[in-house]
């Protein structure tokens, strides 16, 4: 079981509550296991026994744990939280909020619409691979991968809500701020989930952190990369490699751009391709001897 944050503003048996909570969904503590007695909660967790008291009462009234009198505390002989029929699961926010990512795939990025591109890639697809940029940033710049890329897939996940709103566009509309619509998505959520997601949208628009540095440019870095596709397609994308490049921030991402305008967006599958049929013609060397 993780500590808890004692700066987290929350309640203390909400945090100590959201901790074996979240032991119980990812197996650390499994059905039927026996839960630590209170006093060792008290000293783990470092806070009065009767905070452990009021989070065990929390978990029993949801479901998760069970009293034995005489015997302790249980986790429930279920895997999951048992939900009577005529009541909403205690995760339905959660899933809601997973349906509703899932629109991100049919969003298009609209700044690519005036270029006159039929289709154009989604926000979904953007969101991907900035997360890998993200990761190959961090590795540059000495960040933490996980995290940069957690803010990377996290960071136009408001746009559901707004549309994905082109650069002419924002000279003209003004729209809640991304933390303020993550702040509504993950209403329904546990709280330590919620806060999860609220905080790296927070960090990421900040921008004060290595790491939310590092996610920013690897929005931009891909911006850049789709920029030199659509442009090898025919399609005049001059000014946004321009403002891309201009909005970089950290070393890594300016030198890992200059790569990207010096490449071929073709020569990975192009030297596959060569590969392959070099491969192909041994092949049908070998079956004639």
């Amino acid at each position: 079981m993780q500590q808890i944050d004692h700066d987290d503003p929350r309640r203390p048996y909400v945090k100590v509550a959201a901790s074996i909570r979240a032991a119980i969904l990812n197996g650390e503590l499994q059905p039927a296991e026996r839960l630590p007695t209170t006093e060792e909660l008290a000293e783990l967790f470092g806070v009065a026994k009767l905070t452990v008291g009021s989070a065990v009462r929390l978990l029993r009234d949801e479901g998760y744990l069970t009293s034995r009198p005489g015997a302790g505390v249980w986790v429930s002989g279920q895997a999951t939280l048992p939900v009577p029929a005529d009541e909403p699961h205690p995760l339905a926010g959660t899933v809601a909020f997973l349906f509703e990512m899932g629109y991100l795939k049919n969003l298009p990025r609209a700044g690519w619409l005036r270029l006159g591109i039929p289709a154009p890639e989604s926000v979904g697809d953007h969101s991907f691979r900035v997360g890998i940029l993200g990761m190959v940033l961090a590795s540059l710049e000495g960040a933490d991968p996980g995290h940069v890329a957690a803010m990377c897939v996290l960071h136009d996940a408001h746009e559901t809500r707004i549309g994905d709103v082109p650069a002419v566009g924002r000279a003209y509309i003004t729209t809640a701020k991304p933390e303020v619509i993550t702040g509504h998505q993950t209403a329904g959520m546990p709280d330590d989930m919620g806060k999860m997601f609220q905080d790296l949208t927070a960090e990421f628009e900040a921008a004060k952190t290595l790491e939310a540095r590092v996610a920013r440019d690897a929005d931009k870095l891909e911006t850049l990369l789709q920029a030199v596709e659509y442009g090898e397609q025919g399609y005049k994308t001059e000014a946004w490699m321009k403002t891309s490049i201009e909005a970089l921030r950290t070393d890594s991402a300016k030198q890992l751009a200059q790569a990207i305008n010096a490449a071929d967006p073709a020569e990975w599958w192009s030297s596959f391709a060569a590969s392959y049929h070099e491969l192909r013609a041994s092949s049908r060397g070998r079956s004639r001897s």
